[in-house]
């Protein structure tokens, strides 16, 4: 079983609300963040004619994080690889946590591979797939 990728990713003083607390909408967006360095190997090839759209966004808040929790641990992993679409699992930790410390939150996303011009669903290549499958838990 892989232990996942793991990417930081910095909190911004704008993703921070009135309470001192990353801004809940703002996840989304380290998610983002910190899925680009994931699959730059096996999609960054491909960048200029297959696109990744968000089919499904889940985000469970388990604990509170801050600014002086930057940067944030993103660990991912591939939940599930099918012809046309995967999903990635999350855990946000912050910067100092134990790998194994109870995450921060608990994420996943969809993934769909479209090719960007002729705007229809794309199968993944066995290159793509054995990478996410490393990845696989």
């Amino acid at each position: 079983m892989s232990t996942g990728f793991v990417a930081p990713v910095h909190v911004r003083w704008s993703d921070i609300d009135m309470y001192q607390h990353i801004n809940h909408a703002t996840m989304v967006t380290i998610l983002e963040e910190a899925r680009i360095p994931f699959l730059l190997e096996p999609f960054g090839d491909d960048i200029i004619t297959i696109g990744l759209l968000i089919a499904e966004v889940h985000i469970s808040y388990k604990g509170q994080l801050r600014l002086i929790d930057s940067p944030l641990q993103v660990t991912m992993w591939a939940k599930r690889v099918r012809a046309v679409d995967f999903t990635i699992g999350y855990e946000v930790r912050p910067v100092n946590a134990k790998p194994d410390s109870k995450p921060s939150v608990i994420a996943e996303t969809q993934l769909a591979a479209v090719h960007i011009e002729e705007q229809r669903l794309v199968r993944l290549t066995s290159a793509q797939r054995e990478y996410l499958q490393r990845y696989q838990r």
